[in-house]
């Protein structure tokens, strides 16, 4: 028998009817078996495939409902239509939920019986057809994985990660980021389940809420990815489907992008805005309470005390300009367009005009500033502003952290290959656990010593800034209530002739 000629399996109780159904298709060239009841039709779809089944409804033994449900349950590819003499909504509505493709009321024309039979051998024509496609398409995807194309290689260089399954969640493409950031260990293949491979159970829940029925009216799903092993990091994954002209889901493409260090700056902006914020109310409230209470007349006639408060307010409203001053300081140390005129330095003069601005605050304390320069000392490629600014810092919080009648000691000197400069003082000294921190913005050691010491917090922090810009390094020691030594190291340009 011509293995292309379909096979038709009419099942019902009444031996005319099968047998008109017989005649009428086989003069249709259609291979047409007989069962005169459900059981019976059953043994021989167990026994042999058929394209389409012709079943009635009402018989004894098994009736045609009963044999539908047992033909969903083996799962057999056959177009079902019944035949019925009590056609109602309510039994197309039956057999429609068990799988039915159309039914026809009894008595029926050969004409009717053609056009349905012929309606329903095409659909499962063009079904198969369909199913053909999909599959060649799938069959595609995986070649992909194994072609050293542009693509591939074009994939493999990207940075993200990259990983692309078919609609069966089976890997299709991957690259060698995607290994690494998802600390992949199996052995990647083509058609590997991906449940299998990729131990993220987040990725996992992405990727399957992209191919839900329910989610077709997005083209991606972008959602955060906590990772916790080999260390802790913040993925961004983006979970697009492909789709075909005819809105058939072929595939999922993945792609991961490591944004720790973005969520990192996040968590630090806001650190810092909060830091500032801090900084900031302290010295506002105290000015308005300083002008409220002088404007109310809350603070009294007496000149001297009013004139105190002024003072007061005064010197946080100084505190607060150098804070703002220090704040742009950092914005511009940070900014990718500061501009900078170095040139060859003498280190000397910068340090000299410095503790000359600063010598008035030192003796209103008595502390003694001595310096230890060269004649001769070596140049080094340098912003002149920017190493006064540093100086400054340095040596104002030498006055400002040192005890009364106190001493500072600035010296320069060479020392393998660098001009190495010291600024020690006599001080109270900084704890061992706060070392660390200090160049850290906004840090400032609590202690009863520094409670009435005004500054911003922000000084040792540029002057980090400023070393490291000119390619030299800080190192600092310090012992409690002993004072603290500041060692700076920049590369020498050239010495003096």
């Amino acid at each position: 028998m011509n293995s292309n000629v379909n096979k038709i399996l009419v099942v019902d109780d009444e031996r005319g009817l099968r047998e008109g159904c017989r005649r009428i298709l086989d003069t249709e060239g259609y291979s047409v078996d007989l069962a005169e009841d459900g059981k019976q039709g059953l043994n021989l779809l167990q026994k042999d495939s058929y394209d389409l089944m012709l079943v009635d409804l009402m018989m004894p033994v098994m009736g045609g409902l009963e044999l539908m449900d047992e033909v969903k349950k083996l799962n057999l590819d056959i177009v079902m239509v019944v035949i019925t003499g009590f056609a109602t909504i309510e039994t197309a509505v039956d057999a429609m939920k068990r799988g039915a493709y159309d039914y026809i009321p009894k008595p029926f024309s050969p004409d009717q019986l053609l056009a349905v039979v012929n309606r329903g051998l095409e659909r499962k024509k063009l079904r198969r057809q369909a199913q053909q496609l999909m599959e060649e398409r799938d069959r595609r995807l995986l070649e992909v994985a194994n072609e050293k194309s542009k693509i591939h290689t074009i994939v493999n260089s990207i940075a993200d990660a990259i990983v692309v399954i078919n609609r069966d969640h089976q890997l299709v493409l991957w690259n060698p980021a995607a290994i690494k950031m998802l600390n992949l260990t199996e052995r990647l293949e083509p058609g590997k389940d991906i449940n299998k491979i990729i131990p993220q159970h987040d990725l996992i829940q992405i990727i399957n809420q992209a191919v839900d029925p329910g989610a077709s009216r997005y083209t991606t799903i972008s959602e955060e990815i906590e990772l916790k092993q080999p260390e802790p990091r913040t993925l961004m994954a983006n979970v697009s489907v492909v789709r075909d002209e005819n809105a058939e889901m072929l595939g999922v493409v993945s792609i991961l992008r490591d944004i720790t260090q973005l969520k990192e700056i996040d968590r630090l902006k806001s650190q810092f805005v909060s830091m500032v914020a801090h900084e900031l109310r302290a010295p506002l409230s105290a000015i308005e309470g300083f002008l409220t209470a002088y404007l109310t007349g809350a603070a009294g006639d007496d000149l001297k005390f009013n004139t105190q408060m002024l003072q007061r307010a005064k010197q946080r409203a100084h505190s607060l300009l150098d804070l703002v001053n220090d704040l742009l300081q950092i914005s511009r140390l940070e900014s990718q367009k500061v501009i900078r005129k170095k040139e060859p330095l003498d280190i000397t003069e910068s340090i000299t005009n410095t503790i000359s601005l600063l010598k008035n605050q030192a003796e209103a304390r008595k502390i003694k500033i001595e310096t230890k320069l060269p004649e001769s000392c070596p140049l080094i490629e340098a912003d002149r502003s920017e190493m006064e600014q540093l100086f400054t810092n340095l040596i104002s919080n030498a006055i400002k952290y040192n005890v009364d009648q106190g001493k500072i000691d600035v010296k320069a000197e060479s020392f393998n290959g660098c001009l190495k400069i010291e600024v020690a003082d006599t001080g109270i000294g900084i704890d061992e656990q706060d070392l660390s921190q200090i160049f850290d913005d906004f840090y400032r050691v609590s202690r009863a010593e520094t409670r009435y010491v005004t500054g911003t917090g922000l000084g040792l922090s540029i002057v980090k800034k400023i070393v490291e810009s000119h390619f030299g390094r800080i190192e600092v020691k310090s012992k409690l209530n002993e004072g603290t030594l500041f060692i700076i190291k920049f590369p020498i340009k050239e010495n003096k002739s």
